[in-house]
């Protein structure tokens, strides 16, 4: 059972407890695969040098826990060569297992902000669209006014295209009869 205190931290950054527990089982599970094939091997290679403070498996086991968790060697300590080789890739190891966690905590984190960001993004792109929408009906509103007016002016200007014909009409038979005046004038005088 996990505690109420890590449990406000599971919701909080959105982690399920499943893959939590996934990731310590499995970085629990590879720890303890290390510890328990250096561990005897750590004691078997130090257990042959009268120099050795590693006097039992445990005291081995011991030591190959402190070294994955970097606290250090303390009391004991691998003395040989070989022993001091085994203990490279543990320490190695433990530098990359607080890594993982890092990695792993700090991706969720990051995850989480992204996604606070990427929906403040989409609720501003989301107020835009909805005013860029009502513009647009303004806009067609604005047009179909517009259509409307130039209906009513074309058909005011067909009417008076018909009048003017009309008047171009009667100005050629006032002009023709005037002409047609002048010509018997001169003609009579």
């Amino acid at each position: 059972m996990i505690p109420i205190f890590f449990q406000r931290y599971f919701r909080f950054l959105s982690i399920s407890k499943l893959d939590f527990v996934s990731v310590l089982i499995v970085l629990g599970g590879i720890t303890f695969f290390v510890i328990a094939i250096c561990g005897p091997a750590l004691y078997w290679v130090e257990m042959g040098d009268p120099n050795a403070n590693i006097k039992s498996w445990s005291d081995a086991v011991w030591l190959c826990f402190m070294i994955v968790t970097t606290i250090g060697f303390g009391d004991h300590y691998p003395v040989t060569l070989i022993g001091r080789l085994i203990a490279v890739p543990l320490a190695a190891m433990g530098i990359g297992l607080f890594g993982t966690f890092a990695g792993y905590f700090g991706s969720i984190i990051l995850d989480k902000v992204v996604r606070a960001a990427t929906t403040d993004m989409l609720h501003q792109q989301n107020r835009r669209i909805e005013m860029l929408s009502k513009q647009n009906k303004e806009l067609n509103e604005s047009i179909r006014e517009i259509a409307a007016e130039n209906k009513e002016l074309n058909s005011m200007i067909v009417a008076l295209s018909k009048n003017n014909e009309v008047l171009n009409r009667k100005i050629d038979k006032d002009t023709d009869d005037i002409l047609a005046a002048l010509r018997e004038m001169k003609t009579g005088s």
